[in-house]
């Protein structure tokens, strides 16, 4: 017995010893003894994480396949250092001639990437032809350093062709059908380990975001459904009264609820009669903003409570 506890005590010691003895990273022991992150993997009581206000418009055509629009982005620097400058990334680049990725793209997808056509910074414009593209990372210039606490407006329009094949993570499905995501530059991540995230996008990756708040109006022609993250704000406006009562039954019933049915498909009349219609969605702290969209699709739906005190069903 006495031989068995001297074991057991001795094994205790030596995996004591080894998880002290273990390297920790500069980069990590550095947010240690900053305060911002903690050896047991929670947020330190100095932790830190910056924002920003997103304003999606843009509309795609679905026979081209071209999405165009404007981007106006309030971002808080919330670090405790002053950021000259500010990252974004332009991820429809992945499929731009020349740019680096893991895995192989049909030439019939290489484009020029993400057209920047206007931008200004905290008011002042810039000049488009001195911006700092490299593949999927824009480096834009803030006007004067961002102080701690405090925000920059940016807007930016620009355009660029979906792919139609090649997926990654995005892409034309079949003609007239879509998953549209990473559609919009967006300001990249500003931490306290690496600074900006300038890690390119090469496909192999998932995305590191900031938690963000979105409203997107997405332009679409007539009878085409749009999906997409958060909620939809302007729907009695867009979808014809028997399509959108079933959907008021579908955000009150955990059950499951048929919007659009197969006999439905050939009637052709989701949406008023209008060339075009503009979905108007908001989102609120999440990472991402993506959309969908078909003229063709069936379409289900279901929600659930989410907050037992409140009530407060998502869909």
């Amino acid at each position: 017995m006495r031989l068995l506890f001297s074991v057991s005590f001795c094994l205790l010691f030596i995996a004591a010893a080894a998880q002290n003895l273990l390297p920790t990273p500069r980069n990590i022991q550095a947010t240690y003894d900053k305060g911002t992150r903690s050896v047991d993997g929670k947020p330190g009581k100095s932790y830190w994480q910056n924002t920003a206000d997103y304003d999606l418009s843009v509309s795609y055509a679905p026979d081209t396949r071209l999405l165009s629009g404007t981007v106006d982005i309030n971002y808080t620097n919330n670090s405790p250092d002053p950021l000259r400058s500010t990252l974004f990334k332009l991820y429809p680049n992945y499929y731009k001639k020349g740019a680096p990725r893991e895995s192989a793209v049909s030439p019939d997808d290489l484009t020029d990437g993400v057209v920047i056509e206007e931008i200004s910074a905290g008011g002042k414009t810039i000049d488009v032809s001195k911006l700092r593209i490299d593949n999927t990372n824009m480096m834009v210039g803030n006007p004067e350093p961002l102080a701690t606490g405090k925000s920059i407006h940016f807007t930016i329009k620009y355009h660029y062709t979906l792919n139609k094949g090649s997926h990654m993570r995005t892409g034309e499905i079949e003609p007239n059908a879509a998953f549209i995501a990473y559609f919009f530059p967006r300001v990249a991540v500003y931490d306290d380990i690496d600074g900006w995230n300038t890690y390119p996008y090469n496909g192999s990756q998932e995305f590191y975001n900031d938690f963000c708040h979105f409203k997107a109006t997405i332009k679409v022609p007539q009878n085409f459904i749009v999906w997409a993250t958060g909620d939809l704000k302007n729907g009695q406006d867009i979808i014809t009264p028997k399509y959108y009562q079933r959907l008021q039954q579908a955000e009150q019933s955990d059950e499951v609820t048929t919007i659009i049915d197969t006999t439905d498909l050939p009637n052709k009349d989701f949406t008023g009669t209008s060339p075009f219609y503009s979905w108007q969605f908001e989102a609120g702290n999440v990472t991402d903003f993506v959309f969908a969209l078909s003229d063709h699709y069936i379409w289900k739906s279901s929600s659930l409570v989410v907050d037992p005190q409140t009530k407060r069903r998502t869909r």
